[in-house]
Formats: structure tokens, C-alpha cells, sequence
């Protein structure tokens, strides 16, 4: 199929450099396997025959919302709207009902693809439904009236919604020059080539998987395999089968993959229970703090882990440590497009491929440089460390000063504890918030519990240990308003709900409270 070209926006074809590769890799190997999911596989040729058709279908549409479980139709989608020169807006199932009205009247979005119409009926009830089929899978195109001043979106092609500390989404306006740039130097950084089989676990409407799982991998002419949630034992934000995921990672075999440290956890001990495949080469761990002691074991275990950092005003990965540059307890080295500087404060300042700032906001410094509100440092061979944020820092009783974050990956080292929060604010000492791995703690020994807190403690200095904590009665949820949409902690949810109860224990001492 040489000289063979995707129909439609022709400017956009020259300047995308991950349709050019789709487009290389369906004349060079056509019927090369390019996506698998649990119900249908897709050749280089037929998904860039499915990009096409649908990129057709697209014309005359501004912001193209998705909201869709993963699987070759999602990422067909995406494709087809870069294609198209329609703007992205990728909707997270997670969000709850209002989350995803603001997002689609945010920014305007004026058609929606979903394979769950039923939920989206009562938020658009003046759309326009339209069957259609996207990679072999039935779907519904919902055209929507859209109100008010036209956006103007520039050189915007995605917009990524995160909940943000109020849990209203903000839009984070992403350029294709700063998505192609992040994923050509994830590319370069991981190794990745043409044998490697790319593993989906995360949502694909969150961005780190968006481009390291589906862009990566086109650009490398990898595979990309992307089951249905359920074919991997995952449900809902934060429920696993681990035996149905051991016996998918069994009969996948994928090389590469990105997890978040909970999932870690749950590789590590399928890993010494000799429950893993030996077919990885690259595992990618990050979006929240990781214990050293849970990279150590993953390391003893022979797993390719390798820590990295991000967010999504970066356009996602900003450092990250591989198999040639690893330095346990960093964050690895800066992709190559990226620089930063610490300023005064600590704070890591990314100068590099960033954001368009917030849809409907500013949230960009004037002088193109992006305040991360991480606290960090580099060592002398770049290697960049990342110790906390900025606003969540604890300031003692005693005036000491304390990341939360960094107590937290210690506490979630352990195989006992899922989900830890930290609080110390003129407080005598650290209390936690705990959600134990079995979540009903009444089947767990207390003298369990304590012996996992003075595990925890005693790789600790006295100032950061912690003295007192409480169970929590459910784990933290999106659901319940105890996590952002990217899962990370909202404490100010989580203290209300727990922390006046820790605040009544007496200083140094354990106690569990039911």
C-alpha cells in the first residue's frame, strides 16, 4: 500500500507525526497485528482503514468527547479526531454525573462518541443519537447543540480533564507538537521497537496511558493489546480480582506496561508466588509516590521496574529511569525534549513541551515556565528526586517540617496497607488514615496492624513516624469525594471524615478505632 494516505484533513496528515506512522505502518507491514482487544484485533491496515472511515465521519465537528471503556473502537476514535483536526476531549468513566456535564459544557463539546449511551441521555437530553461502528464494535455518535461563544482552541488537539482540589475538572489544553515531542523522547527513553506488546490497564482517558500505551507504540510499530476491563479483573476505581489478573498478564505475555504503585504491589506478589510471565521488558510505575522498599522487592524479584514522574500540564512523562539510567529513589533522568530548575523554595519549575494553559483559565507563568508544585531537587548526574508538594507540606507542633507524601509511600511499602493519608498540621505528632489490602479489618489481627505500623516506623526518623491512626470503614473512592480523578488523596474530604476521631488519641500511643 505504498504512497496510500488517510482521507480528509491533508494539513494535519503532514503534520502529524503519529498518523505518518500509522500510515508507514500500514504499507510497510499491513497485515502486522497493531491492536488486540478482547472481541476483535485490528491489522496496521484495518485500523488505518478504521481511522480513516471514521475521521470522514467527523467533518464538521469541533471537540470530538469520548466516552468509552478501553478497546480498539477508543483508540480508533483518538486517532481518527487527530486525523481529523477535531479537538479531543477524552471523558473519564470514573467521573461522576456532574464531573462529566461540566467537562462536555466546559468545553463545548458537540459530539460525543460512547459505547453507554443510557448514561449520557439524561446529561445531553437535546442530542441527536446516531448508531455507528467503530473497529467492530457497536456504538452511538450523540450530536449535541452547543450554546454560547464558539471556543477558539488554536493549536489545542486534546484536552485532558483532571478533578483538580475542588473536584471540578479543569481542562488541561495539550498542543499535538508538545504530544508528539513527550511521546517520541517516551519512546526513545523506554526502547521501544517493533516486538513489544503494550499492555492497557489504565483508563485511556487518562493521559500518561493515552500516549505511553497507545502513541509509544505506533510510533515503535509495537502492538498494542487493550482487553476490556473486566477480561482483566479490574472493576470500577480501585477493585482487582488478582487471580483473573494473573491469568490475563499469563496469556497476554505483554513486554511493556504502566502501573500505578497499587498495582505494584499486587505484580510484586503475584511475582514471588512465581504468577508472572517472564515476557516483560519495560514496566512503568508512577502518578503517586512509591516506597523504595516496594521497588527493592520488585528489583529482587527480577521485574523490569522503573520509576517515573509526570503530570498532565507536562504533557505527561518528565523523567523517568530505565534499564541503561536507574537510580533507586529518584525519578530518573529528564526526557530528552525537558529541562528544569529548582527554585528558592524547592519547587520544580519544567521548562519544556508544557500545556496551553486551563480551558477557561490562565495557569501558565508568563514566561513559558511551568511551576509543578512538587518540592525536589537534581543530583550531580540528573537524576531528579522528588520529595513532596508544596501545599501539602505538614508543619508539626513541634515545628518540623514534612512531606506527607513521603511517610505515605513508606506506609503503602507494606502489603498490609492499600491506601494511607498523613496529617500532622499542629499536631504532636504524624496520625495516618489507613485502608488495610483486606478490607474488612475485623477479619485482621490488631496485633497485625501494630506490628506493621513499627515495621513502617522504624525505617523512619522519630520526627516523621507515625504515632496514632484510625481504619478507615471504606476505602478512598472517587465515588465517595476521598480521590481526585487521577487518585490521588483529597485531604480535606478525608480529614473531615476521619481525622477529628485520630486528633482524640493520646500522644504515642497505637490505637485502632472501628
Amino acid at each position: 500500500m505504498p504512497g496510500r494516505h488517510l482521507p480528509g484533513a491533508v494539513n494535519l496528515r503532514l503534520m502529524s507525526n503519529i498518523i505518518r506512522a500509522l500510515e508507514a505502518n500500514a504499507s510497510r507491514a499491513p497485515d502486522r497485528t497493531a491492536v488486540t482487544g478482547s472481541r476483535v484485533s485490528l491489522t496496521w491496515r484495518e485500523l488505518h482503514d478504521e481511522v480513516g472511515v471514521l475521521a470522514a465521519k467527523l467533518r464538521g465537528s469541533r471537540t470530538l468527547g469520548l466516552l468509552m471503556e478501553n478497546s480498539p473502537a477508543w483508540i480508533a476514535a483518538d486517532l481518527a479526531a487527530i486525523h481529523a483536526g477535531v479537538v479531543s476531549i477524552p471523558l473519564p468513566g470514573f467521573f461522576n454525573d456532574e464531573q462529566l456535564r461540566h467537562a462536555i459544557q466546559d468545553a463545548q463539546v458537540d459530539t460525543v462518541i460512547t459505547d453507554n449511551p443510557a448514561r449520557l441521555k439524561s446529561l445531553l437530553p437535546d442530542s441527536r443519537e446516531v448508531g455507528l461502528e467503530v473497529a467492530g464494535q457497536p456504538c452511538v455518535q450523540m450530536i449535541l447543540p452547543v450554546n454560547g461563544t464558539d471556543k477558539k482552541h488554536g493549536n489545542t488537539v486534546k484536552v485532558t480533564y483532571t478533578s483538580g482540589t475542588t473536584g471540578t475538572p479543569r481542562g488541561v489544553q495539550l498542543s499535538l507538537r508538545a504530544i508528539e515531542t513527550v511521546a517520541a523522547s517516551l519512546a526513545e527513553a523506554a526502547r521501544a521497537g517493533r516486538d513489544d506488546r503494550a499492555l492497557v490497564l489504565l483508563p485511556l482517558s487518562i493521559l500518561l496511558e493515552n500516549i505511553g500505551s497507545v502513541y509509544v507504540p505506533i510510533l515503535a510499530a509495537a502492538e498494542i493489546v487493550v482487553p476490556a476491563p473486566v477480561d482483566l479483573g479490574l472493576s470500577g476505581s480501585s477493585q482487582i480480582d488478582a487471580a483473573m489478573f494473573a491469568a490475563a498478564l499469563q496469556r497476554i505475555r505483554p513486554t511493556a506496561m504502566i502501573l500505578p504503585p497499587q498495582l505494584l504491589k499486587l505484580l510484586v506478589a503475584l511475582a514471588a508466588q512465581h504468577a508472572v510471565p517472564d515476557s516483560f521488558r519495560f514496566i512503568a510505575v508512577g502518578g503517586a509516590p512509591v516506597g523504595i522498599a516496594l521497588l527493592d522487592t520488585a528489583r529482587g524479584l527480577e521485574l523490569p521496574v522503573y520509576q517515573g514522574y509526570g503530570l498532565s500540564e507536562a504533557c505527561s512523562v518528565v523523567a523517568l529511569n530505565t534499564a541503561e539510567n536507574n537510580r533507586m529513589g529518584s525519578v530518573g533522568r529528564l526526557l530528552a525534549h525537558n529541562k528544569v530548575r529548582i527554585n528558592e523554595d524547592g519547587e520544580i519549575i519544567i521548562i519544556g513541551k508544557t500545556f496551553n494553559g486551563y480551558l477557561n483559565g490562565n495557569g501558565r507563568n508568563a514566561d513559558g515556565e511551568l511551576a509543578t508544585g512538587d518540592l525536589g531537587y537534581l543530583d550531580d548526574d540528573g537524576y531528579l528526586y522528588v520529595t513532596g508538594r508544596c501545599r501539602d507540606r505538614i508543619i508539626t507542633g513541634y515545628g518540623r517540617n514534612i512531606s506527607p507524601e513521603w511517610v505515605e509511600s513508606e506506609l503503602l511499602s507494606h502489603p498490609l496497607i492499600a491506601q494511607a493519608v498523613v496529617f500532622g498540621d499542629d499536631m504532636p505528632c504524624l496520625a495516618a488514615v489507613l485502608v488495610l489490602a483486606q478490607h474488612d479489618s475485623r477479619d485482621v489481627d490488631a496485633t497485625l496492624i501494630h506490628d506493621a505500623m513499627q515495621e513502617v516506623n522504624e525505617r523512619l526518623p522519630d520526627y516523621a513516624r507515625v504515632r496514632d491512626y484510625i481504619i478507615a470503614g471504606a476505602p478512598f473512592s472517587v465515588v465517595s469525594g476521598e480521590l481526585s480523578a487521577s487518585g490521588s488523596p483529597r485531604r480535606a474530604v478525608i480529614e473531615r471524615h476521619y481525622l477529628r476521631q485520630v486528633k482524640t488519641q493520646p500522644e504515642g500511643q497505637y490505637e485502632q478505632l472501628l
